[in-house]
């Protein structure tokens, strides 16, 4: 693995690592669940320090896994994103055209 690689995961990781933390702080039982970890995992996560987060992070594989392994969920949930994008776009021209068919006429 090459070095920026490496220093991707690792700032991914510490990324992550954070968001767990403040997400036990603020409702431990919606981030354990929303995480996915028991509590004797959240109680070890929420008491690790700076340093030990950054030891932590330095491992060579992602600590986050994605958690769609289901094809019809993640294709249902990116078709909608892309759809709405879609429908933005297109919604943004069409008033753009409207305008700019205001501009002309006046």
């Amino acid at each position: 693995m090459n070095q920026d690689t490496q220093g991707l995961i690792h700032e991914m990781n510490f990324a992550y690592l954070l968001l767990i933390q403040r997400l036990l702080a603020e409702d431990r039982s919606t981030a354990m669940s929303t995480l996915g970890v028991s509590p004797e995992v959240a109680d070890v996560l929420v008491t690790l320090s700076l340093q030990e987060l950054t030891k932590l992070a330095a491992v060579s594989q992602i600590l986050c896994s994605f958690r769609f392994n289901d094809h019809t969920v993640l294709s249902a949930l990116t078709y909608s994103q892309v759809e709405a994008a879609a429908m933005t776009r297109t919604s943004s021209g069409t008033a753009s055209s409207h305008a700019e068919v205001g501009t002309h006429q006046a």
